[in-house]
């Protein structure tokens, strides 16, 4: 595909480091100079210096003929206009990033006469595909963890009947066995490993090391059990802290609140205090600045099941989650803007930490990847994804045994999925058309994955 990603800040930089290691077609539209410079020399991609919103440039970075264009600025209003001028001029596809909820909503617009009825203005008719808002994204993959018993990040799959969970590995149960001699006490896959910054499929005889992540996949009935075995303890949310009001706390508390969970929210700004006390309708909001050991042991922190750094500064984030746990909150979920951060933060103690660019990363993926894909997590930064696949009558997997298909080198197959029945692992299962089929797989491997899904 040719793609033209506009804006090279945090995000357009991580996403068309992505895609070029995709094997995609690459260009980056930046306006600063340095910016643009910057990618030039860190990435192989195709670089165009100027103002995306303007024709003249979109021309010179061919937008007319492309496959898909991402506009990932950091202005909501700059990407809007982008999107459209890019499909003026020709552009298959746009994606736009926006952090204003409302922008990507339907817009009903009135007329003279009270009595007309009035025009709904859709995204697409402003010359844009899909709205991506990464705020939105990781608020959503907040919530999803913390509906499970376990502070690990969790992804479910086939409208919830298979989940995969991400375990690290601590307990000597666990530790120094081979991968088929781990004593798992229900059906699973070990979809894959992630050992250092790296992930791999691994084979039956590997054995286990300390610090492993294991990404096990098992149906949601049996995900429970199979935590006791790495000695995560459950937790059940009753009580969770959020520092930092803005886009990613306020859709978190919302959720939480529907969900029943008793909710505090600590803020800075005193006017969005307020503001948020009349739009929560249980939780708790008050305001508070930097997070010492003092504040958050005085909002009783330390008594929570969760806890929640959201606020526009990462390090304050990660700061806020240490001195969470210091003060006794059982566990800790911290934003990061740059995907670089996630290591150090994971190395300083954080449970969860989480950047909304990886969130965007993977809407983007979802989008850009073919041949019958229904969803797409990555795994780690970006060397590792799960596909789910919906089987065509012209697959050249359909109608084929899951042994007998030749899958790539550093893929795997978690789970085929046909109505309320899963299979897995999927041994001895041939694959019919309209099944979901969830693969493992390393970057390298995708495209070979894809083609079999054709």
């Amino acid at each position: 595909m040719y793609i033209v990603v506009v804006g090279a800040g945090a995000a357009g930089f991580y996403v068309a480091s992505l895609l070029s290691k995709e094997k995609q077609d690459i260009v980056v539209v930046e306006q600063d100079p340095e910016a643009a410079e910057q990618v030039r020399r860190q990435l192989d991609v195709g670089v165009v210096v100027g103002n995306g919103a303007i024709p003249r440039v979109l021309r010179e970075a061919e937008a007319q003929r492309a496959d898909l264009v991402v506009a990932l600025t950091a202005v909501d209003e700059v990407n809007m206009v982008t999107c459209f001028m890019a499909k003026e001029l020709g552009a298959k596809k746009t994606i736009c990033r926006v952090r204003e909820p409302e922008y990507s909503s339907y817009q009903l617009v009135g007329s003279k006469s009270p009595y007309a009825s009035k025009k709904v203005v859709r995204s697409r008719g402003l010359g844009v595909d899909l709205f991506v808002n990464p705020e939105i994204e990781a608020a959503r993959e907040i919530v999803s963890i913390l509906s499970g018993l376990y502070v690990t990040p969790m992804w479910e799959f086939a409208d919830s009947r298979v989940q995969m969970r991400e375990f690290r590995v601590e307990n000597p149960a666990v530790l120094g066995k081979t991968m088929a001699s781990i004593p798992f006490p229900r059906r699973c896959v070990v979809a894959m490993v992630g050992r250092g910054d790296s992930h791999h499929v691994p084979s039956p005889d590997e054995v286990v090391q300390r610090g492993d992540r294991l990404y096990l996949a098992a149906s949601r009935t049996d995900m429970d059990e199979l935590g006791d075995l790495f000695g995560v303890p459950r937790h059940k949310n009753k009580l969770v802290a959020i520092f930092g009001a803005g886009i990613v706390g306020f859709n978190v508390a919302e959720a939480l609140e529907r969900r029943g969970v008793q909710v505090k929210v600590i803020e800075k700004s005193a006017s969005r205090t307020q503001q948020l006390s009349t739009k929560l309708k249980r939780a708790t909001v008050v305001q508070g600045g930097r997070p010492d050991r003092e504040l958050l042991s005085e909002e009783g922190v330390g008594q929570t099941d969760a806890f929640i750094a959201a606020t526009g500064d990462e390090s304050l984030n990660v700061l806020a989650g240490l001195v969470a746990m210091k003060v006794g909150a059982s566990r800790s979920i911290v934003l990061v803007d740059k995907p670089e951060y996630i290591p150090l933060a994971e190395a300083v103690g954080v449970n969860v930490p989480m950047s909304p660019l990886i969130q965007c990363g993977k809407t983007v993926a979802r989008y850009i990847l073919r041949a019958g894909v229904l969803s797409v997590v990555l795994l780690g930064e970006e060397d590792a994804q799960v596909i789910e696949f919906m089987v065509s009558a012209t697959s050249k997997v359909s109608k084929q045994a899951v042994e007998a298909v030749e899958w790539p080198r550093g893929s795997r197959v978690m789970a085929v999925v046909r109505g309320d029945m899963v299979s897995l692992p999927p041994d001895g299962v041939v694959i019919e058309p309209n099944d979901s089929v969830i693969v493992a797989s390393t970057l390298e491997a995708i495209p070979a994955v894809e083609r079999l899904f054709r």
